[in-house]
């Protein structure tokens, strides 16, 4: 079952609330209907990983203030449950098609290894993984903190990036300018939910939340007060990198001061 892949562009493209209220029911049924014409485990598997990718392939090439519809998109899928032959839920991977959004974070996490802030990225790479840190930090701002593994909660992506920003020490292989733009896309749109669960002090698994190079001494592991501050001071901080991440690092400390 092929990926409806002409619909998630017009998903982009939508100019009306009405036309992207059509574009997303076509394109949710599409998905249901890929679902479940895939008869067997195998092609199940392939037809999420396959849709996964086409909607990550979409936003990559979709700027952020065009990503309304594929947003709600995401938002009906999360709403939707497929049914299988027998009338029950269909399971994939332990979540339910599509309600759990099976595979997407590891497509995610597939495409985050691609390292759009290295500093041999070209400027449609930086592009694309622009779109893609815009619509993750989206989605994580309308999590739910308390659901540690929900399908829309991708605050370590957040904390890697800051991370990258803010923590690590400079080196020649990463573009630090861009590295700072990226970090402030996060706190543009999920700032919220970082400062909640800073204020909780939320842990990460294992060394997933330590510090970067500049913090090595801290006992940090996730979220944190003392780790908040010390962005806002590295956005503070950040000058000289380019008047976009200037720009960025100001807006971004201002928005943490208003948090």
């Amino acid at each position: 079952m092929s990926v409806p892949t002409q619909l998630l562009e017009s998903l982009a493209s939508a100019q009306s609330p009405d036309s992207t209220d059509k574009s997303v029911a076509e394109a949710v049924q599409a998905f249901c209907d890929g679902a479940t014409n895939s008869s067997t485990e195998e092609s199940i598997g392939d037809y999420l990983w396959n849709a996964c990718s086409s909607i990550f392939d979409v936003v990559g090439r979709t700027p952020a203030e065009r990503q309304r519809g594929l947003l709600e998109l995401m938002s009906r899928l999360r709403q939707t449950t497929v049914s299988d032959k027998d009338g029950q839920p269909l399971n994939y991977g332990g979540g339910v098609v599509w309600r759990d959004l099976p595979l997407f974070g590891w497509v995610a996490r597939d495409r985050w290894n691609l390292d759009g802030l290295r500093a041999s990225a070209t400027a449609q790479e930086q592009s694309i993984w622009e779109n893609w840190t815009a619509f993750l930090a989206q989605l994580t701002g309308l999590a739910s903190v308390d659901d540690r593994r929900g399908p829309f909660n991708y605050s370590l992506f957040a904390l890697w990036s800051l991370r990258a920003a803010l923590e690590d020490k400079p080196s020649e292989a990463v573009n630090n300018a861009f590295a700072i733009t990226a970090a402030s896309i996060w706190i543009r749109y999920a700032g919220a939910v970082l400062r909640k669960l800073s204020a909780e002090g939320r842990t990460l698994d294992g060394n997933m939340g330590a510090p970067g190079g500049k913090f090595a001494d801290r006992d940090w592991k996730g979220f944190n007060e003392e780790r908040w501050t010390a962005w806002k001071e590295g956005f503070e901080a950040a000058r000289g990198d380019g008047e976009a991440a200037d720009k960025a690092a100001r807006d971004a400390a201002k928005l943490m001061e208003d948090l």
